[in-house]
């Protein structure tokens, strides 16, 4: 909207200088006439024009009625689209993506997706939700803290002013299993080493979405039913993983670590680090790139760059074990 309108005010502001100088009128003369040759109402010259004047009138038509033209479409699209109010916030969410870098993008505020965005609320780690209803976003507007993005998330444009290029990772759940799996699709031609995570309700979408490039696949369905049967089951250990996951009732934690180039513990086997004495954590699974996650690693395993590493602890266990190793 700025755009439109700061160009229109230097063209008039040239042609006030113009005629200024060209006709030798005064200021007020010469606004007047820069005002209503590029508002074209049809009144009379202000005085006589001498021939560059009239050339330079004609520059000043050709500039400036397009400007006006494309500045009040723009003020239409902005009223037709909800008012300004609904314009400012638009803008100001905007110019909050711009700032976000390894962030993640929830497409899809259902029921799902307020999960998913409470619990990275929780963990203070940045993100930004896209929907196409207002009526879902209407507590992210109430709140005022949380970024998000009112339009369809399948759009490039969309995904684009999120910060799709800029993301860590994005979980796809949009209402219905065609839209993921175009949205994974979109994802994957602007970002291909996204993260992405996605919903499917049946197995053959579940298939395709992973074959067009998605990280993972969650089905509700089947998730549901594998924990109703391992809480008939096993219900302590249930409890358990429950209470480490929501982190509500319990002082342990489990971490999920990278080791980069020049970390301590890198080159080193978990026997030879002294995990428990040191930071009083416990390796639960390690993960090198390309092989299956190994559960209950052995002490003489060696821990190189790239490797995985679930560590599960305090909180400030692990932190002692980030500050010490990594």
């Amino acid at each position: 909207m700025w755009k439109p309108v700061a160009l229109l005010l230097i063209i008039i502001f040239l042609g006030t200088v113009g005629y200024h100088l060209i006709e030798e009128w005064p200021v007020l003369d010469s606004l007047y006439m820069t005002v209503i040759t590029i508002f074209t109402v049809g009144f009379r010259e202000v005085r006589e024009l001498s021939a560059t004047g009239k050339i330079f009138t004609i520059f000043v038509i050709l500039g400036g009625a397009g400007t006006a033209i494309f500045a009040f479409t723009k003020f239409g699209e902005i009223i037709y689209e909800g008012g300004l109010g609904r314009f400012w916030r638009r803008k100001r969410m905007e110019n909050r993506a711009t700032k976000l870098e390894d962030h993640f993008i929830i497409c899809g505020h259902g029921r799902m997706g307020r999960i998913v965005r409470e619990r990275l609320e929780e963990e203070k780690v940045p993100f930004i939700v896209i929907d196409s209803s207002e009526e879902k976003l209407e507590e992210l507007k109430e709140k005022g803290s949380c970024c998000f993005i009112e339009g369809d998330a399948t759009q490039e444009e969309i995904l684009l002013e999120a910060g799709i290029k800029r993301a860590k990772g994005l979980v796809a759940l949009l209402p219905t299993d065609p839209d993921n799996l175009y949205l994974v699709m979109t994802v994957k031609l602007l970002n291909p080493s996204l993260f992405v995570i996605a919903r499917a309700m049946d197995d053959e979408a579940e298939r395709k979405i992973l074959q067009i490039g998605a990280n993972k696949v969650v089905s509700p369905y089947s998730i549901s039913g594998l924990r109703i049967a391992q809480a008939l089951i096993r219900p302590t250990v249930v409890d358990f993983v429950d209470l480490i996951i929501r982190r509500k009732e319990l002082a342990l934690f489990m971490e999920e670590f990278v080791v980069k180039t020049g970390a301590r513990i890198a080159g080193q086997t978990l026997k030879s680090c002294d995990l428990r004495r040191v930071a009083n954590v416990i390796v639960v699974a390690t993960k090198k790139p390309g092989e299956d996650i190994i559960f209950n690693p052995s002490p003489d395993i060696k821990i190189e760059k790239g490797d995985t590493l679930l560590v599960l602890g305090t909180q400030e266990d692990i932190s002692r074990f980030e500050q010490n190793y990594l």
